[in-house]
């Protein structure tokens, strides 16, 4: 079709070199050093950045948001700078670990040790409160210096690896168990349980805290921690927690430091999130930092500083581009869906784009997904479906919505032409169930308008087996689907077992019945057992190695799916459903299981069409599958 041509020349287009050099959120800034892992970072108010590192205790500064750095003079006794932190006067404080506290007043030039007083030098991070007092927290303490670290004094005994001044001007601790939070410079504090968050990992600008826990989990409160709201939908990924950095108007920037690490980003105070890795070389993401002209700058292991291509601050407005700008499916046989791709491009640079609702004029069209998230600069896929009801020529508009009111709704043009009527059901797919191969999955559809008041419409399907070898040629009664409207029907049978003989054919077939009362026949399928353990139809093993979740079948489904998860162990299990705002849809187990294969039915009869989520817990093993219900 010549819509498919003029997308794969927009798709070519787009995945250029010069394409993809526009489209990067990141740039990587020239320095500091070759290969640097950096840890820290602390902006004088003058905006001279300072970036301390791993590497080899270093200090590196840069006064062109990082077109060139300068290596400031070595701390008299290095080690990894884990903080720095920049005072009214625009001194400067190194914590470096394990070896104490360096001053510089003359812009990093030299450095002066100043902690006199401070019994615990396992220092983590720092922070100057509306006084200038300096806060350290150490893991057997918090201290606090009144005179630029000269002498320092013990405000608060515990482990404590995070501190913060919130909005209210109110210190900020953390050890793991509690929050402890106070107005009075540390002489009282109050305690609140940090549960269900493991760490603190910043305030917003709104006033909340965001916390977090090593499983991806993202936390909220707008109570000062009284309560959590889990704010981490989507967020599947692993690595560890290292930072959030925040713009002046609330977008949240989320590093991770892992195999599956790098960026998360929100523009909706963490209600979604999107991967933000575009121009990123590792995902080895530690800290992160606001600069005071709005940009963020991101530290590394092993690949220096990177910064965002322009100020978060910035407010661009978005625009929506599509790539066909209409969509001719040509012919379609009845019954069976075509589908074209569409590519859905968001040329802001700060804000991410949600379009949606997705919705046609004409029912015969639909849209997968039912709504996109697509990041600044980047783009995202989009399936139109076309599924043919009748012989004639079907046109209708597909609407495009953005979540900016202010920008115009894009409206892209459909057309399609339905053709032949087929009565008798075709077997599109016959196949083993991994690791269940003692059963059979069979996907057939019927290529007949068998819709409410067609001439002919489909009453029920019966599914129809026999055996080669064992059983002779005897036809033998499976099951009876009920014929819910057009689109695939999907069963699983189990395979008998079959001794001696080798490994024996089993061949199926579907017969439709007929508001007419006639029956049509589909071609007879088959499918051979593979020799596994001598005994036809037996699995070789009926428990895991590791616990998986697989994706539910059938997927779009309508009304009820499957989901299948194995379990190498007995384990807690819950296996929940949620709707795209997070909220809890059904929860289908919540109970001790055995270990071996287990499955769940979702049965979504009086749910909206849409996307929803299932999530697998067992033990510490966490998953989240995309399921797509179409009504």
């Amino acid at each position: 079709m010549s819509s498919r041509l003029l997308l794969l020349a927009c798709l070519c287009a787009l995945l250029s070199p010069a394409s993809r050099a526009q489209s990067n959120y990141w740039v990587q800034t020239n320095g500091p050093g070759s290969g640097y892992d950096v840890r820290s970072f602390a902006a004088t108010s003058a905006g001279t950045l300072y970036a301390g590192t791993w590497t080899d205790g270093t200090i590196w500064k840069t006064t062109n948001l990082g077109g060139s750095w300068t290596l400031c003079g070595p701390i008299p006794n290095p080690n990894p700078v884990l903080s720095i932190c920049a005072l009214p006067n625009d001194h400067l404080l190194a914590c470096v670990y394990l070896k104490g506290i360096f001053r510089s007043t003359d812009g990093g030039a030299s450095w002066q040790e100043r902690d006199s007083l401070l019994t615990d030098t396992s220092l983590r991070m720092s922070v100057v409160d509306d006084s200038g007092y300096v806060w350290v927290a150490t893991v057997s303490g918090l201290f606090c210096s009144t005179n630029e670290g000269a002498t320092w004094s013990l405000r608060e005994a515990g482990g404590f690896y995070q501190v913060y001044l919130d909005s209210s001007h109110a210190i900020l601790t953390t050890d793991a168990t509690y929050l402890y939070r106070s107005t009075t410079h540390g002489r009282t504090w109050t305690k609140t349980i940090l549960a269900p968050c493991g760490d603190l990992r910043g305030v917003h600008p709104d006033g909340s805290y965001f916390g977090v826990t090593a499983s991806s989990a993202i936390y909220r409160s707008t109570d000062l921690g009284a309560t959590w709201t889990d704010m981490h939908s989507g967020v599947t990924w692993s690595g560890y927690t290292d930072a959030m950095a925040f713009s002046a108007g609330g977008r949240i920037f989320y590093g991770r430091d892992g195999s599956e690490g790098g960026m998360l980003y929100s523009a909706d105070t963490g209600k979604t999130w999107t991967i933000l890795n575009s121009g990123l070389t590792t995902n080895r993401v530690i800290p992160l930092f606001r600069h005071r002209s709005g940009y963020i700058f991101v530290g590394t292991n092993g690949a220096g500083v990177f910064r965002s291509a322009a100020s978060a601050d910035t407010t661009y407005r978005v625009a929506i581009n599509v790539s066909p700008l209409s969509c001719s499916f040509g012919l379609v046989r009845i019954g069976v869906r075509d589908t074209i791709t569409v590519l859905v491009k968001n040329s802001g640079n700060a804000d991410t784009l949600r379009v949606g609702p997705i919705a046609s004029t004409n029912a015969r069209f639909s849209a997968d997904p039912a709504a996109l998230l697509v990041p600044p600069g980047s783009t995202r896929t989009l399936r139109v479906v076309y599924t043919p009801a009748a012989a004639a020529t079907d046109t209708g508009t597909l609407s495009l919505a953005c979540n900016d009111p202010a920008l115009a709704v894009v409206t892209l043009p459909l057309a399609g032409q339905g053709y032949g009527v087929t009565a008798a059901p075709s077997i599109i797919s016959l196949s083993l169930l991994p690791n269940t191969y003692f059963t059979a999955r069979i996907i057939w559809v019927r290529s007949a308008t068998d819709s409410a008041g067609a001439p002919d419409q489909a009453m029920q399907y019966t599914v129809w087996r026999r055996i080669a070898g064992g059983q002779g040629a005897v036809w033998e009664f499976m099951t009876t689907v009920p014929a819910i409207g057009l689109g695939q029907y999907a069963v699983d049978q189990s395979l008998p077992a079959v001794y001696g003989g080798g490994t024996p054919w089993y061949t199926f077939m579907v017969a439709v019945q007929t508001r007419s009362l006639q029956t049509y026949y589909s071609a007879p399928d088959s499918i051979q057992d593979p020799p596994l353990t001598g005994i036809s139809g037996v699995q070789a093993s009926s428990v895991p190695a590791d616990v998986m979740l697989r994706q539910n079948y059938p997927n779009p489904f309508n009304p009820a799916t499957v989901i299948e998860y194995g379990l190498p162990r007995s384990a807690r299990v819950t296996l929940i459903v949620y709707n795209m705002l997070g909220q809890e849809v059904i929860r289908l187990v919540d109970a001790v299981e055995e270990a071996g294969y287990h499955r769940a039915t979702f049965d979504g009869a009086a749910l909206a069409s849409g996307v929803y989520y299932c999530r697998l817990v067992a033990g510490s093993f966490v998953r989240t599958q995309r399921m797509l219900l179409v009504r």
